[in-house]
């Protein structure tokens, strides 16, 4: 498609998106996605209680004072998702930053996919399955995705009924982790008969390839007392390669610093420019500092002149020059991660007796990733005039410069990436009873087990000691080269250095298989992650008042969760240097009891068609931070028929989870600018735990309105404001964040900095009760259905139906009192967690007619910034000598469009064959890639780093 008609073609399906927006503030998975029962929650029969999320009480959703949005299963197999997760991440509300796209840069968790609600990051997302708690399946690293969460790969889509997003607080409700909201998901324990699936996936340039399959069934046994379903699942993903398999990634924008602000022609300090190119490290070697500096090799070694191209003297990248075409941050890892999964889920229940109802439910889940990763990155080398690896030439220079030892860089494509082996395991198994005490009055008992297995092997690893004795070569003065440390006095050094072989730096492949061996290794990291379980609830009507009956839910809850881990030697001491493996070891347990209450004051009266309170308290003792409380206080009121008004307050917290207390100290990379003399460097990040972290505490306040006007037949709308204040907040500052306030405040934050004579060196990164978040907007929910005659004759309805999210305030408060407000940042920064952006809005409109059903979708994301921190030239108080100053600091609108297509070939009572397809990306769009971060030129949080992408398949039911 041509630029022109491109444009073209997407204002005009943009116009058609918004204007449906204009109409129902529409999206097609969200809330109120089953068009069989409108939010899935509001059609229920009176005679049909059922159990609201964020509520433990026998309510309806239609009346809950907390909004719920219901993700139906219609919805999920429109869009011919294979995972829960890439249903969810459509809803504004929520923010991708843990996902196949974002996890491939990273050793750990890679492919996992979590629920990040309001950008709070996915801990403070409390992720259910039928109400219940689930094992986590991640652990602590480098990457975006935390640790001791649940990665929603686990859930098979065959078997899930809905799920049911709490947006605000849930902690009275369900505990620990609720501060952002609840993700919960309802499984079909009623299925009758089998459901099958195949569906595959590509994208228009041949990769991205996925194949899948799906079978799930149920059936009634001993004349209808049971039930039980099954659910099996097959996913193979191949991924997307690194950056180069892409037109736009590969023009390689990168920041190129200023080290004068303002000067070389009146240029800021930060200047994104394309075919970014390392000029402090070369694939052959390069010496980047003193005397020496310029001075490369080529690939056989000889010394050459080094060809740099567009540099400012900052440090890291120049745009252009170089002896390689690629930049080397960009390559190997994968931008979509590779994974092989199955999941297996059994549910069984059994009316043992009038009344009383035994349950089991079980599941299995493997989840395997084999992907490539970052090759050898080093600015920092040292290199001695005695090398005896070292051109003549160039040792001539080193002694007529009157220099012993030069700084040197070398990236070790010659070596090869490392590659990264994970699996992770996740088994559950839930059995308990429920029944009913008298009229109206529901109780449960439980237990639960689960146990999630991970292991993960990177292959390839560079080992530090090794590697620095290893290019320490000398002449042993027999005309051998051997390690200088072989030669020391010292028997401790010497026993230390057993084995080393040399390692020839100047050139590429000029090191012999030994020397290889000996300086690169393998880390592994085997967890086991175990929780238990055991709750009992009890809820009913406790008597009736004049407005209606007063309810009550109280219960009790016991958890331990333990971590246990192992590593190899070498990982055990830091040896790598990066992707060392983890040795865990902790636990926690969790005693809690609540109660909620709803109280009717008015009902049916002439002012007021429902006034309603509901209150919620829990105390939590943990043998880590002691014992909290929390609670939470709502009200609904409809002064008529069809508008409701309803209001929550709540108290959340959440505790540290093992991770975050027991990890020890692992390392990884980021590009970290020092704005003391505005140079790039790659610096090593030492992430740790902390045992003496505190619980953090929220203050949660929504409030909003639901719409039903009964002049528009087959309208809802709701707009609910939130506000959540998070204090004590269990974060790491993040290098960047560490350096700039170094810079601004001084004192003791530097300690936490190593300098070395090209740049920075390293920076400690702990876990700390550090910040405050605060986050405010308003979501937006709608849905229209209109029945009609039919194109034809066949009868049948248009639905809009939609989301969207207004993004007041995204902001952090860190130690020093300065705030950061990410809300309207669409960048992801290195050294920076992602924004979100002003607005988010996903509509959608579906046709359905006979044996068609016709979707289309419009996801709209509005302009940002790339970096708040930063300041560019159309900010206000943008000036190029300020440090802060950037070139481009604008990101415009972004719109894509999906078709959806389903015709039903046969139908015959319960028995159907459906064909099916998809097209995402539809009109090719390509990312902003000129906003770097940790996965590359563009923020994968947002973004699709895809292009077009099909899905086609098939389903029988019968």
């Amino acid at each position: 498609m041509s630029s022109a008609h491109s444009v073209t073609a997407r204002r005009v399906l943009t116009s058609i998106g918004l204007a449906a927006l204009a109409g129902s503030i529409a999206q097609p998975a969200f809330a109120q996605a089953d068009t069989t029962s409108q939010s899935g929650l509001e059609n229920e029969s009176a005679n049909d209680a059922i159990i609201v999320t964020g509520s433990r009480l026998v309510a309806s959703g239609f009346t809950a004072p907390t909004p719920v949005t219901v993700l139906g299963a219609e919805l999920m197999q429109r869009q011919a998702v294979t995972n829960v997760a890439d249903a969810l991440n459509q809803i504004p509300s929520f923010r991708a930053q843990g996902s196949r796209a974002t996890s491939g840069v990273f050793g750990n968790n890679v492919g996992a996919q979590t629920a990040d609600l309001r950008g709070l990051g996915a801990a403070r997302t409390l992720v259910l399955i039928d109400g219940r708690r689930v094992v986590a399946s991640t652990v602590q690293g480098g990457s975006f995705t935390p640790g001791g969460v649940v990665d929603l790969s686990i859930i098979p889509t065959a078997l899930v009924s809905r799920a049911e997003v709490v947006t605000g607080g849930a902690s009275a409700a369900y505990g620990s982790d609720a501060v952002a909201g609840v993700v919960n998901i309802i499984i079909d324990d009623s299925l009758q008969g089998i459901r099958a699936q195949g569906q595959t996936e590509f994208s228009s340039r041949g990769d991205n390839e996925e194949y899948s399959l799906s079978l799930a069934g149920g059936t009634g046994f001993a004349g209808g007392r049971g039930h039980i379903v099954f659910g099996a699942e097959y996913i193979d993903s191949r991924g997307v390669r690194d950056c180069y398999m892409r037109s736009w990634c590969a023009q390689s924008y990168a920041p190129i610093q200023n080290a004068t602000p303002g000067g070389n022609g009146g240029l800021p300090a930060v200047n994104i420019l394309p075919n970014a190119r390392t000029a402090t490290a070369s694939n052959e070697g390069l010496f980047n500092a003193g005397p020496l500096r310029g001075v490369a090799f080529d690939s056989a070694g000889n010394p050459i002149s080094y060809p740099y191209g567009v540099y400012y003297g900052g440090g890291l990248f120049m745009s252009g020059g170089g002896t390689y075409n690629k930049n080397p941050f960009f390559e190997h890892f994968p931008l979509v991660a590779p994974l092989e999964r199955y999941n297996l889920f059994g549910n069984m229940k059994f009316e043992v007796s009038d009344g009383i109802e035994a349950f089991l439910q079980s599941s299995f889940s493997s989840i395997k990733s084999d992907n490539l990763q970052s090759q050898t990155r080093d600015a920092n080398l040292v290199i001695r005039s005695d090398n005896a690896y070292l051109p003549e030439s160039v040792r001539d220079m080193m002694l007529n410069a009157g220099v012993a030892t030069a700084s040197f860089g070398r990236i070790g494509d010659d070596f090869g990436p490392t590659r990264a082996q994970t699996e992770r395991e996740t088994f559950r198994i839930v059995g308990g009873l429920k029944g009913e005490v008298g009229p109206g009055w529901r109780w449960d008992a439980y237990y639960q087990y689960g146990q999630t297995n991970y292991s993960q092997a990177i292959s390839n690893n560079k080992i530090n000691a090794n590697y620095t004795r290893a290019i320490d070569a000398v002449d042993d003065g027999t005309g051998n080269i051997v390690c200088r440390a072989t030669l020391s006095p010292d028997p401790a050094v010497r026993a230390a250095a057993a084995g080393c072989q040399p390692l020839n730096l100047f050139g590429e492949f000029q090191w012999s298989d030994a020397a290889r061996d000996y300086a690169f290794g393998t880390a592994t990291s085997d967890i086991k992650l175990t929780q238990h379980v055991a709750a009992t609830n009890i809820s009913g009507d406790l008597f009736d008042t004049w407005a209606g009956s007063v309810s009550l839910a109280v219960g009790g809850e016991y958890r331990r969760e333990k971590v246990s881990g192992s590593t190899d030697p070498l990982s055990a001491t830091n040896a790598f240097y990066v992707n060392n493996g983890l040795a865990v070891n902790g636990s926690l347990e969790v005693f809690e009891g609540y109660l909620e209450t709803a109280v009717p004051l008015a009902r049916d009266v002439n002012w007021a068609r429902l006034l309603e309170l509901n209150g919620a308290v829990r105390y939590t003792h943990y043998n880590t931070v002691g014992g909290v409380v929390t609670w939470k206080l709502g009200a609904v009121y409809e002064p008529t028929d069809g508008i409701r008004f309803r209001v929550t307050r709540s108290r959340d917290i959440r505790a540290p989870n093992l991770f975050e207390l027991y990890s020890p100290v692992g390392r990884s990379q980021a590009a970290v600018r020092d704005p003391s003399t505005n140079v790039q460097s790659l610096a090593l990040v030492l992430n740790s735990g902390n045992e003496d972290l505190r619980e953090e505490t929220a203050n949660t306040f929504t409030a909003g309105v639901v719409l039903q006007p009964s002049f528009v037949p087959g309208l809802r709308f709701s707009a609910d404001y939130y506000n959540i204040e998070v204090e004590d907040v269990i974060t790491a500052l993040g290098p960047q964040i560490v350096v700039n306030q170094c810079f601004t405040d001084g004192g003791e934050i530097c300690d936490l900095i190593t300098r070395g004579p090209a740049g920075i060196v390293s920076v400690s990164n702990p876990l700390l009760n550090l910040n405050q978040l605060k986050v405010r907007g308003i979501d937006f929910e709608a849905q229209y259905r209109i029945n009609h005659g039919g194109l034809f004759g066949q009868g049948g309805s248009l639905i809009l139906q939609g989301v969207a999210t207004r993004m007041i305030d995204l902001t952090t408060v860190d130690i020093t009192g300065t705030a950061t407000d990410r809300a309207g940042m669409n960048g992801s920064p290195n050294g920076q967690t992602s924004g979100l952006p002003t607005w988010s809005l996903n509509a959608q409109a579906t046709w359905e007619e006979g044996p068609v059903s016709f979707t289309t979708q419009v996801r709209y994301l509005s302009p940002g910034k790339y970096d708040v921190t930063l300041v560019g030239p159309t900010d206000a108080g943008y000036s190029p000598t300020l440090n802060n100053s950037i070139s481009i600091n604008d990101i415009p609108a972004e719109t894509y469009v999906n078709l959806q297509l389903q015709f039903t070939v046969r139908e015959d009572g319960d028995k159907r064959f459906q064909l099916y397809g998809a097209v995402n990306n539809l009109l090719d769009n390509d990312p902003p890639n000129y906003l770097p971060s940790s996965t590359g030129p563009t923020n994968a949080v947002l973004y699709d780093v895809v292009g077009r992408s099909f899905r086609v398949g098939a389903r029988v039911t019968f």
